[in-house]
């Protein structure tokens, strides 16, 4: 008899919430610093895409990556976030532009990456990524680009961590593919292959795909300041649609 696949869970914000980590940190609790960095960590691509679009080269990107969030950790920047609503995207966003300014300013940055090319076969995969495709795309449309790739990279790694803890790994990495409609094995194989009749691989699609989408806005309700529904929604809709 086969596992079922698990049943969507009821809609529930990551205890590093934004607005929580913000309080926290506001009222000196212990362990907000850790949270906070944590919170920062899991969106750091988007800071490195801003960063690399601005014409710094990889390996001074990831520098001033580092740098960067040590600033605001020492500044105590979100101290003063606590009293403002404000998303963590548009807080770190202007902070970083702030940054970069001062640096520039001040003659701290280091030497800058424009015009050098850099050799595919010396970058991690991480970096090629965010160093591809070479085209017109503003720092700030790559930052909101990889913002949401970044949100749908978390989601789908708790989404097969849920599956994982339920035993259901196999059954995951089979239908994973389906989730933005591009599986390439017939649902008559992939019910061989898995001892599971068709209509059922239908279900768990149909949940994997829900359960996702649910993942998804959680992980984007965790960076706003007032996550309601239509909040969510409205952040979803900008992040698919980015401008400049």
């Amino acid at each position: 008899m086969t596992s079922s696949a698990p049943q969507s869970a009821a809609p529930a914000f990551p205890p590093t919430a934004w607005s929580m980590v913000r309080l926290a940190v506001a009222e000196g609790l212990p362990g907000s610093d850790q949270a906070l960095n944590e919170l920062c960590r899991l969106y750091e691509r988007p800071v490195v895409a801003f960063i690399l679009r601005k014409g710094h080269a990889i390996e001074e990107a990831e520098d001033l990556k580092q740098a960067f969030f040590e600033h605001l950790l020492a500044k105590n920047a979100f101290v003063d976030a606590s009293c403002l609503k404000v998303k963590l995207r548009a807080f770190l966003i202007t902070k970083l532009q702030g940054f970069l300014i001062d640096r520039h300013r001040h003659d701290m940055a280091r030497k800058r990456g424009a015009g050098q090319v850099a050799r595919m076969a010396d970058l991690s995969e991480t970096q090629a990524l965010l160093a591809e495709p070479v085209d017109e795309t503003t720092p700030v449309v790559a930052f909101q680009r990889q913002w949401m790739e970044t949100v749908v990279t978390n989601a789908m790694r708790q989404l097969r961590a849920d599956y994982e803890q339920r035993g259901l790994a196999a059954l995951f990495a089979a239908l994973a593919p389906f989730i933005t409609g591009k599986g390439d094995a017939k649902l008559a194989e992939l019910s061989a292959e898995l001892g599971r009749p068709e209509g059922t691989l239908k279900s768990d699609i149909s949940r994997l795909r829900a359960r996702c989408q649910q993942l998804i806005r959680e992980q984007v309700a965790a960076t706003l300041d007032d996550p309601t529904p239509e909040a969510v929604t409205a952040e979803l809709r900008e992040l698919m649609n980015p401008r400049c």
